[in-house]
C-alpha cells in the first residue's frame, strides 16, 4: 500500500537525524522539513517557514506542522502503532520521455550529417544534448521519501521528505529504511 503526506504536500529537509541509541533528549528520530519551494526558502532565513517536525522517542511518535495560520500537533503512543510506513521513490516515466526525445534528435542530427547539412545536424545535437541532461536531471533530482506510522483504528500520519541540495542535506532510500527499521525496532519493544 502506497501511502502519501496529508494533503500532498511535499517537505524539504532541513535536519535529519536518526540514530538507534537515543540523543540527550531521549529521541531516536528527529526530522525537520520546510515546504518546498523558494518562497519558503527565501523566508526560512528569516525564520518564519513553514516547517513540519518529526519526533520519535521510546514512548511517543510525534508530528507538530507550523504554517503562517497556526499549527496542528499529532501523537501516537509507540505502544498503539500498528503500521509503520517508509519508502522511497523517484521519476522515472518523465526521465524517459526526455531521454527518449533525446534520442530522436540525434537521429535526425546522424541523417542530417549524411546529407552535408552542418547547421541543422548541430541544432539537433544541441536539443539532443538539452533532453539528455533535462531528463538526467529530473531522474537525479526529483525523489523523494515518506517516514510515518498509523496509529490503532486511526489514520496514517505519514510525511514526504524530499532532499535539499540548497541545505545541503541529502537524503537516500536507506535514510528512509533506517528511520522505519528504528521506529519498527520501538513498536515491536512496546508490543
Amino acid at each position: 500500500m502506497f501511502v502519501t503526506a496529508p494533503a500532498g504536500r511535499m517537505y524539504v529537509v532541513k535536519r535529519w537525524e536518526v540514530t538507534h541509541q537515543p540523543n540527550e533528549r531521549k529521541e531516536y528520530v528527529r526530522i525537520t522539513g520546510r515546504q518546498e519551494g523558494i518562497i519558503a526558502w527565501f523566508l526560512s532565513y528569516f525564520g518564519i517557514d513553514p516547517t513540519v517536525h518529526m519526533v520519535v522517542t521510546e514512548k511517543n511518535f510525534h508530528i507538530e506542522a507550523r504554517t503562517f495560520f497556526g499549527y496542528a500537533k499529532q501523537t501516537i503512543p509507540v505502544s498503539k502503532i500498528s503500521e509503520v510506513h517508509s519508502g522511497f521513490a523517484r521519476a522515472w516515466l518523465a526521465p524517459l520521455v526526455f531521454w527518449f526525445f533525446g534520442l530522436a534528435c540525434f537521429a535526425v542530427a546522424f541523417g542530417a550529417l549524411f546529407n552535408g547539412e552542418i547547421q541543422a545536424m548541430l541544432a539537433m545535437l544541441f536539443l539532443a544534448t538539452v533532453f539528455f541532461g533535462v531528463g538526467y536531471l529530473i531522474y537525479f533530482f526529483w525523489r523523494y521519501l515518506y517516514v510515518g506510522v498509523q496509529g490503532a483504528g486511526g489514520l496514517p500520519a505519514v510525511i514526504n521528505f524530499k532532499p535539499s541540495f540548497i541545505e545541503g542535506k541529502t537524503i537516500d532510500a536507506d535514510s528512509a529504511e533506517v528511520a522505519g527499521r528504528i521506529i519498527q525496532a520501538l513498536v515491536n519493544l512496546k508490543s
